[in-house]
């Protein structure tokens, strides 16, 4: 929170020392958005375009803004306004792709959106990336594997696209490529997610040292990861670790309910054992619509269940589904 103040402070006073300067409010504004303070966030970006109407960045700090506070109407309009101003600008066209492919799962519109970014951006490997990860949540995995290895060959040194092809080996239970995706990812970027996915793929293989030793790490890296911790949790009561397997499963449940609700909830009970309240966790956070089912069919902590009919089902991919 002392960093958004001090982000905020120092680009108050770059405002007031530099009052016709749209670069100024639209910094602002990216503060007050990181702060979550949208209303004061869209007031500045406002302030940059009353100075010049065609600041692409204004419209795409509004876009943002209205991702997060909806309707997502407003947000798309924002986005294309800015697209239409700038269409070599990445970040708009990555925030539309997204929209539609993440809040909206309509991957058809997304699919669109990043192959038109790549008529002007040709070779860029991060919309590339991003195409791809839309097929995945498709679905259509050879598609998708097809454009994250173009991606990667693009730019071996994307932390990004190693991410996604770590994600999708997985899936194909190509646990090797999986665990060699990861350690590159760690390599260009430590962060706690390819520890995570380290920690699951070790702990199906019954790896149980290893597995713990990623999953702490990336409780160390980011403290807030309750997927990871409930995945620890499991592994500490396989090895009779019973109360800190307690208190770890206590922890990762509060964590997840404040993130994410049932889906954040269905995610713990899924890593941590608990198999038939994760689906029903899950079911109620696919109505409630809290989660795209793209996102849940290539989810890593789901990936161990994918054959299971009931999931199959809730994600459209069963009898019952009306696919998606």
């Amino acid at each position: 929170m002392k960093q958004h103040e001090q982000s905020i402070a120092a680009a108050q006073q770059a405002v007031a020392s530099k009052p016709k300067d749209r670069e100024c409010y639209i910094e602002l504004g990216m503060a007050y958005f990181e702060a979550h303070q949208f209303e004061e966030a869209t007031a500045a970006f406002h302030q940059a375009l009353d100075l010049d109407p065609k600041t692409a960045a204004a419209y795409n700090g509004i876009g943002r803004v209205c991702y997060h506070t909806g309707p997502p109407a407003a947000a798309i309009a924002a986005y294309e306004q800015a697209i239409a101003l700038d269409p070599q600008y990445i970040a708009p066209i990555y925030g539309l792709g997204i929209l539609y492919s993440a809040q909206l799962g309509d991957y058809e519109r997304a699919v669109a959106t990043f192959q038109e970014g790549l008529r002007h951006n040709p070779g860029n490997a991060f919309l590339t990336a991003t195409l791809g990860s839309t097929y995945a949540r498709m679905g259509r995995i050879t598609d998708a594997l097809v454009t994250l290895e173009q991606a990667q060959m693009l730019d071996p040194a994307s932390a990004y696209v190693q991410s996604w092809l770590s994600i999708l080996y997985l899936h194909q239970q190509r646990f090797d490529d999986a665990i060699a995706t990861c350690q590159r990812e760690i390599e260009l970027a430590d962060a706690h997610s390819p520890h995570r996915l380290l920690g699951l793929i070790y702990a199906a293989r019954g790896q149980t040292e290893a597995a713990m030793t990623e999953l702490e790490q990336a409780i160390a890296l980011k403290a807030e990861d309750y997927e990871a911790r409930a995945a620890l949790a499991k592994l500490y009561q396989d090895v009779g670790r019973q109360q800190e397997a307690d208190a770890a499963l206590t922890l990762a449940q509060e964590q997840a309910e404040a993130d994410h609700a049932e889906y954040g909830l269905a995610c713990v009970a899924v890593v941590s054992g608990a198999t038939e309240r994760a689906l029903a966790l899950l079911k109620v956070a696919l109505e409630k619509e809290l989660i795209q089912p793209g996102w849940v069919r290539i989810d890593p902590e789901f990936a161990f269940i994918q054959d299971n009919p009931r999931f199959q089902m809730l994600i459209g991919q069963g009898p019952a589904g009306n696919g998606n």
